[in-house]
């Protein structure tokens, strides 16, 4: 097999712990109509990365498989017919789109049957190349490295989804965001101060604390040490806050609706503190009429809209730590063991 017809990736072969990601020669495949064929300059690595290489997302995937949803690079090929991109461009792909080409016309896109983050059934960014039809592609006119970009995406959509358009946050609005000082938690933070919010997070430790607030967090609480309700409520002058962007689930949920003014909104997106929630108490949940809204990534628009947020320098990238695509393995490890402030990035190597 010619030198041109391979590429190295971060491979999986059997669905598993992060043990299971390798370094591979893998086949470039044959571009496919509709397709361009980006040059992966740099991946972000998220949370839900590992979920689909334990298996978690589906188990129909065809193996070996390719994860990643936050890609950024070069157009490096196009199919024939193809007029949306064209070849040396800048490029973001789009970290979710419909899968099934009966649903692109689908919007809000995210709404769609089969929309899923990109890398969940098709090959994903942990690769030197990348085949994304070019439909999905964004131009890339930004001004940042694409290390701190590729750090942004899937995060981005996910909280301008969840802060603007599900919570309704606004000027003047008091916001709770769960865990900070992770990859969503930093963006949810930094949309709910772009749109004039007030915003309390909550951090595990003091370097936790300290990134959160770097990134424009009112007040911090140390949740292991202090109660959060109580803390939220001496912060908000005996009140609750309007909104709980959440996106640790699990046992968060309790202290998430104890947070909430009447009427107020909790919006979850995660999963990382388990699979299952329980409402406390029935009766002060349907006497403050709280709510619960779950949220699936976000739509073109929001994508956009985010990244106009990015360009006017109201959006920072909040990187922990850039590796190269051989550590793709502990990457994930860092992720599962919650050692991790802000985002990982991968670098395929040139």
């Amino acid at each position: 097999m010619s030198k041109c017809s391979v590429m190295q990736a971060a491979v999986f072969r059997a669905f598993g712990p992060p043990s299971v990601l390798e370094l591979a020669e893998v086949p470039l495949r044959e571009l496919a109509p509709g397709h361009a064929r980006v040059r992966v300059d740099a991946a972000g690595v998220n949370y839900y990365d590992t979920l689909v290489r334990s298996g978690a997302v589906s188990r129909e995937l065809a193996l070996p498989h390719v994860v990643g949803s936050d890609v950024v690079g070069v157009v490096e090929r196009v199919a024939d017919g193809v007029s949306e991109v064209r070849e040396g461009e800048r490029v973001i792909v789009a970290p979710g789109y419909p899968t099934h080409l009966a649903e692109w016309g689908h919007e809000p896109e995210n709404e769609a049957p089969s929309y899923f983050p990109t890398g969940t059934f098709a090959w994903g960014g942990y690769a030197q190349r990348m085949d994304v039809p070019a439909r999905w592609l964004v131009p890339n006119d930004t001004v940042l490295a694409p290390e701190e970009l590729a750090s942004i995406p899937l995060v981005l959509v996910t909280a301008v989804h969840a802060v603007k358009t599900l919570a309704g946050v606004r000027a003047g609005s008091r916001v709770l965001v769960q865990a900070g000082a992770s990859g969503s938690g930093s963006m949810a933070i930094q949309v709910a101060k772009a749109l004039g919010a007030q915003v309390i997070a909550t951090a595990s430790s003091a370097e936790k604390a300290a990134l959160a607030r770097r990134l424009g967090a009112d007040e911090v609480i140390r949740y292991r040490e202090e109660d959060v309700p109580a803390a939220v409520a001496r912060w908000a002058g005996g009140a609750g806050v309007d909104a709980v962007i959440d996106p640790v689930g699990g046992a968060s949920l309790a202290g998430s609706l104890a947070s909430l003014r009447a009427r107020g909104i909790v919006v979850n997106f995660g999963l990382a503190g388990g699979t299952a929630a329980r409402i406390p108490h029935l009766y002060p949940f349907f006497r403050n009429e709280h709510r619960i809204a779950g949220s699936w990534m976000g739509s073109m628009a929001e994508l956009r809209f985010g990244l106009d947020l990015v360009k006017a320098g109201r959006i920072r990238a909040a990187v922990d730590r850039v590796l190269p695509l051989a550590a793709a393995r502990e990457a994930h490890e860092l992720l599962e063991h919650a050692e991790v402030s802000g985002k990982l990035v991968l670098i395929p190597p040139r």
